[in-house]
């Protein structure tokens, strides 16, 4: 009798396996539709740091998705596959989630990340200057009633393709430096100043063409010429605009 009781005093003295249960994300209820800040495509401030849109929507998923913080009352979304603090994610109408991505700069030049950047990668010099290169296409004469005047993207060139002039000779290499300004994410392309010019959209061949390269990037125009844009790519199939800044 004296073993069966020991037995059952043992049993009874161990501890029962705990039961871990986990379960989705709740989906956001608060969305940015309505908040200016989304519509004109600026930045929004995460884990001290500026996150510009980028990229195509996505749909929410609980399983991957947790949530982060909040910008100006909107909560904000971390995907948990991805390298942290390189892409935030905002609530919009929908189910879906727009992307927010942090330039590859400062502690973060020279590298790529869990996925490629919607950003040209800034390189870190060896003075802690980060900067990027870009080779310049050969300059196009101009003709004559265009001498002082700014350059302007030409149309097609025989069946050569498309040529981007200097606005004057130089040296084949250009630099982006790092901003000194509030101008944002900008580029130099064509020796001019190209800033950011809003969210990206998506790519279509039959509105746009290519006219040069950034940093190893497509550059491309507007057929119609009409406005002093141009797109570089984020991720395939989208581009994002830069105005020529005055």
């Amino acid at each position: 009798m004296r073993p069966l009781l020991l037995l059952f005093a043992v049993l009874s003295a161990a501890p029962a396996a705990a039961q871990i249960q986990s379960r989705p994300t709740d989906p956001p209820i608060v969305t940015a539709d309505n908040d200016a800040w989304y519509r004109n495509g600026d930045a929004v401030q995460f884990a001290g740091d500026l996150y510009y849109p980028a990229g195509p929507q996505v749909f929410f998923n609980g399983n991957t998705m947790v949530r982060s913080g909040q910008y100006n009352g909107v909560p904000l979304y971390t995907e948990t596959t991805v390298e942290p603090f390189s892409i935030v994610l905002v609530p919009i109408s929908g189910g879906l989630m727009q992307p927010y991505e942090r330039p590859r700069r400062g502690a973060l030049a020279g590298t790529t990340g869990s996925r490629a950047p919607s950003f040209p990668v800034q390189i870190a010099s060896p003075t802690a200057t980060a900067r990027v290169t870009a080779v310049t296409p050969a300059p196009v004469p101009a003709p004559a009633s265009s001498v002082g005047t700014r350059a302007q993207i030409p149309g097609a060139v025989g069946t050569a393709g498309y040529v981007v002039p200097r606005p004057q000779d130089g040296p084949a290499i250009v630099s982006l430096r790092r901003p000194q300004s509030n101008d944002g994410i900008w580029v130099e392309f064509g020796g001019e100043k190209w800033v950011s010019a809003g969210a990206a959209i998506p790519f279509d061949p039959s509105k746009l063409f290519r006219v040069g390269d950034h940093a190893g990037f497509p550059v491309y125009a507007r057929r119609d010429l009409k406005e002093e844009v141009i797109y570089l790519p984020t991720v395939p199939g989208v581009v994002a605009p830069y105005r020529l800044k005055n």
